[in-house]
């Protein structure tokens, strides 16, 4: 039972942590019209995007690890 609401807090916060992030479509829709881009340009993520990027990589393991643990009980 502590799991199952376990597993929403975590479902919701990683929907909202990945609707925060910026988006990173550009470069696709650019190459694919031809219009200038950096699309082979390395960007590093910086600040706020790199602690929401990890923070997503992190919601998304425990995601998995919990919906595991779930299975198997």
């Amino acid at each position: 039972m502590i799991l199952n609401i376990l597993l929403m807090i975590v479902s919701v916060a990683l929907i909202i942590v990945c609707l925060m992030q910026s988006g990173k479509s550009d470069g696709i829709v650019n190459a694919l019209t031809g219009q200038s881009s950096n699309l082979f340009a390395h960007q590093k993520e910086r600040g706020a995007d790199l602690v929401l990027s990890r923070l997503t990589v992190g919601l998304a393991v425990a995601f998995f690890v919990i919906a595991i643990l779930i299975r198997m009980g």
